[in-house]
């Protein structure tokens, strides 16, 4: 039996689908746990939310800025962002789900469960979310300036834009990770492997 488990664990190690899928699936349980098990407990379910208001803010304080940018006069009360003008007021209101979130959360998940040196993984994830967050700003602003200026558009904007271009780059950094991070040090390893044998 210790020699089947022995040869398991043999197996995951070489094979970087079978690890990434162990990874993954643990990834899920420990999230799983927290959502439903965890924010259950009152203290850490008002961490969670006040987490997510001051993220909200943030990200509205950011939008705000970069729209000012472009010669709008905007305002931001609560969790709505407008641009104003002596004849109109248009804006849109961040959702819990405009935030971002659960591109943040697949990516931080998908380059855990990739095979790959943890203390890369330490600021690998903060790059990439930094990055996905400046893409978030740039919709939001992007959403302001559209229901302001041609709210035709804003539903595309809204529901296709930003996912595509938050997928993409998020395909792209995991591209990058996999390439320069697991493989380019796995073949390293071989190599050194090979010249000590």
């Amino acid at each position: 039996m210790i020699n089947f488990l022995k040869k398991i664990l043999d197996e995951v190690k070489n094979k970087y689908w079978l690890r990434f899928i162990v990874n993954a699936i643990l990834l899920f349980i420990t999230f799983i746990i927290f959502y439903f098990i965890l924010r259950e407990i009152e203290y850490v379910d008002v961490l969670y939310i006040d987490g997510l208001n001051l993220f909200a803010k943030f990200l509205l304080f950011l939008s705000e800025q970069f729209t000012e940018l472009f010669g709008y006069e905007v305002v931001t009360y609560g969790k709505t962002i407008r641009i104003i003008d002596d004849f109109r007021a248009s804006g849109i209101h961040l959702d819990r789900g405009c935030m971002g979130r659960n591109v943040l959360i697949g990516y931080a998940g998908l380059i855990l469960a990739t095979p790959g040196m943890f203390y890369k993984k330490l600021w690998y994830i903060p790059m990439g979310i930094t990055i996905l967050t400046f893409i978030n700003v740039l919709r939001i602003s992007g959403l302001a300036i559209t229901a302001y200026c041609c709210p035709q558009y804003s539903d595309i904007n809204h529901h296709f834009l930003f996912k595509a271009i938050a997928w993409a780059v998020i395909f792209i950094l995991w591209t990058i990770w996999f390439n320069k991070f697991v493989l380019k040090t796995d073949l390293k390893a071989m190599s050194t492997t090979k010249k000590k044998g």
